[in-house]
């Protein structure tokens, strides 16, 4: 049975989103770095190596599922469900951080 990642954790997702990679706020600097860090260790220590290569090209090279799957020679749908997967790991770890 698969799990469905809630609404809870999208929102979540888009703040640490926008938290990680924005850059206008001085004041959440130090909370901006605390998120990377702590997502840094997460990614190395928590995701399966397709999890993280998936990660990478999504939030870190902004590049999108189709894109993905086109250079990982992969069908999309696997692109989304690794990175719905990733995600939930992620955020599973992370709200005990932040929520």
């Amino acid at each position: 049975m698969s799990k469905r990642i809630t609404l809870e954790a999208l929102d979540f997702d888009k703040k640490l989103r926008d938290l990680a990679f924005s850059e206008d706020d001085e004041e959440s600097a130090e909370l901006r770095s605390r998120v990377k860090k702590i997502m840094g260790l997460i990614i190395k220590d928590d995701l399966t190596a397709r999890q993280k290569q998936i990660i990478m090209l999504y939030y870190y090279e902004n590049k999108g599922v189709k894109e993905i799957g086109e250079e990982l020679c992969i069908a999309p749908s696997t692109v989304s469900r690794t990175l719905k997967r990733a995600r939930s790991n992620i955020y599973e770890k992370l709200k005990y951080y932040f929520i």
